[in-house]
């Protein structure tokens, strides 16, 4: 177990919901710091919008390739507080009429946009913003293979 998450022996660990389906981006209720476990966590209603960006496909999974197990992926979110950047961006890739630049520029923004001005966050953003514009690509043309897009369109995924 790693020291800033609960321990995996915790009886009172943080704990939060992911409220997502069809044709709705993920949001995430707020977090219950050392909730009991013995007792009932109630995280009061959740609403969503649709977004038609989250139909027709499952693509978006945090930050994280989708080899990697869930529960990696749920860490490297909420270590880098990117989750939604992050969802946004595998739905962007799947999108045929975008270049995977338009894409990857809109990732960084919107992660520097969460940062705030912060140094280490900022520094957390290039080295995400980084990996996806060096490996990105093979992941941009599955995800537009599965959507059907055209080749023209899957050929949008070179930088």
């Amino acid at each position: 177990c790693w020291k800033w998450w609960d321990s995996c022996a915790s009886k009172h660990p943080d704990i939060f919901c992911e409220v997502s389906g069809q044709c709705l981006e993920p949001e995430s209720t707020g977090t219950k710091e050392d909730h009991n476990q013995k007792n009932l966590a109630d995280f009061g209603n959740v609403y969503l919008e649709e977004n038609s960006s989250f139909c027709g496909d499952d693509s978006w999974n945090g930050c994280g390739p989708h080899i990697l197990p869930d529960w990696l992926t749920d860490v490297a979110d909420d270590v880098s507080g990117f989750r939604d950047q992050c969802n946004e961006h595998d739905v962007c890739y799947g999108i045929c009429d975008k270049s995977r630049l338009q894409c990857e520029q809109e990732f960084k923004q919107g992660m520097y946009g969460e940062c705030n001005g912060d140094y280490w966050c900022e520094f957390l953003a290039d080295a995400f913003y980084e990996a996806v514009y060096n490996l990105g690509e093979g992941g941009c043309r599955r995800s537009r293979e599965g959507n059907g897009c055209t080749a023209s369109e899957i050929n949008m995924c070179d930088i």
